[in-house]
Order: C-alpha cells, then structure tokens, then sequence
C-alpha cells in the first residue's frame, strides 16, 4: 500500500476550449496539462497544435527545455499534435505512451520518434520520472472505430489526482486499476479531464461521492449536467491557464 507523505502538486491545463481562458492564455482544441511535482514539469498530452501550446507554455512562464518528460494519453491528433513544438525544443526529452499505441484507429496524430518513446506495457508507477506518478493500463474502447487509452494517476499529500485525455474506455475503467496501483480504495480523488461520453450511473456517484474531492470537466466532456448532478458544488468547468494547486 502507498503512504501518502507530504506532496504538493501543481496542475495547469494549457491546451482545452470547452470554457474559457484566463488572461494572456489562449484557446486551442485538444488537451494538454502540466503536472509540477517534486520540482519535476511533465506535460500530459499536447494539443492539436504547437503554436498556442508554446504560447501558453511561455505566458505561464515554462521553456520547452525545461520540461522532464511528456505522457500521451492516447493516439489522436488532437493530443499529439503540439509535440513537434516540444521536441524542436527539447530533442531527448523522453514521451511516454501505451503498448498499444500503434494499433489502427482513425484520427492518428504525430508519430512519436522512436528515439522519444518509452512505452508502458502494463498499469505501474513511473519512478524514473519522479514518485507518486502513475499511468494505468491501456483500454480499448470502441469509439470512432476503436482506440486505446490510459490514464494518469498523481499522488498529493491528502489525495489522488486521476488524470484523463478523453476517458474514451470510461473513468470506470481507469479507477479499476487503483487495487493494481496500490491506492486505497478510500482514498480521496479529484477527477479531472475531458471526459467524453462517459457518466457515472447514479448508484455507481452515489458510492464514489464521499471520497471525490472535486470533478473539473474540459475538453470533450458530453454530459456535464449529469456531472453537476451527481456531484453538486464539487464539479466545475476547468479554465485554461488556472493553476490547480493540492495538498
């Protein structure tokens, strides 16, 4: 079992249009987050595109160069698409995608050199980057044709962050694999992410309700009426640019 210790963690979206921006950011499709733990920066997904990736990256005050590493969530344009952006920048930097990253799906996005690529074969802790990061298995789900998808899961001091690109297999999925993990299944969580068509049944919120700290919706988010719901004054549309900061 994980101890949780005393951590905090910083999280800003930097690429998303489903609401609005703070001042200086600008709007993009796709997605991207910056995680900041342990004086390590790793980007989470990258857009559709680098300009307004590298826009927002330098409004908020961070180099390219200056990144640790990168995860990509899943193989579609619209979180791949900056890459190029990062890797002018920072050639070596390692990007770290599922085992199933080549499989055949529609709207496939920048190619990951081969040099770049480090790939997670199974649901585990990313150490090399720093403790208390995460990726689960990858999933398929059967959207647009088929595609495979994992997630982030970071650890703060008092909770547990899950990270989603677009949770196309389902939250359901990704929250199967904290007895994998090691993160108690009490432990409480922050959801956040484009979360796509998924929602929870009501039985399924009523049960997690007591241990979600907050649900922050971006991205291609379907059913947000049924989010605010389900869980009330802890969900919220997420801003482009507003740093998130946990305990």
């Amino acid at each position: 079992m994980i101890n949780i210790t005393k951590d905090i963690v910083k999280l800003t979206i930097l690429i998303d249009d489903y609401n609005r921006a703070e001042e200086k950011f600008v709007l993009s499709y796709g997605f991207a987050a910056l995680i900041e733990k342990n004086n390590k920066r790793i980007l989470f997904d990258v857009g559709n595109k680098f300009e307004p990736l590298i826009k927002n990256l330098n409004t908020y005050g961070v180099l390219p160069s200056s990144l640790d590493a990168v995860i990509l969530s899943h193989n579609h344009y619209d979180h791949t698409d900056g890459l190029p952006g990062i890797l002018k920048e920072n050639d070596k930097i390692p990007v770290y995608i599922h085992k199933d990253w080549d499989a055949p799906a529609s709207f496939k996005g920048f190619q990951v050199p081969r040099k770049n690529r480090i790939v997670v074969k199974k649901a585990q802790e990313i150490i090399e980057i720093t403790p208390g990061i995460f990726v689960t298995n990858s999933y398929l789900a059967p959207d647009y044709g088929g595609v495979y998808e994992h997630a982030c899961f970071i650890k703060t001091n008092k909770a547990f962050i899950l990270l989603c690109g677009c949770c196309h297999p389902g939250l359901n999925k990704f929250l199967e694999d904290r007895k994998i993990l090691g993160i108690p299944q009490d432990a409480p969580l922050h959801l956040i992410g484009g979360m796509h068509g998924f929602k929870f049944s009501d039985l399924e919120a009523e049960k997690l309700y007591p241990i979600v700290e907050s649900v922050v919706l971006y991205h291609c988010t379907e059913n947000p009426s049924v989010f605010q719901k389900q869980f009330k004054k802890k969900c919220f549309n997420g801003i482009v640019g507003k740093t998130l900061i946990f305990n």
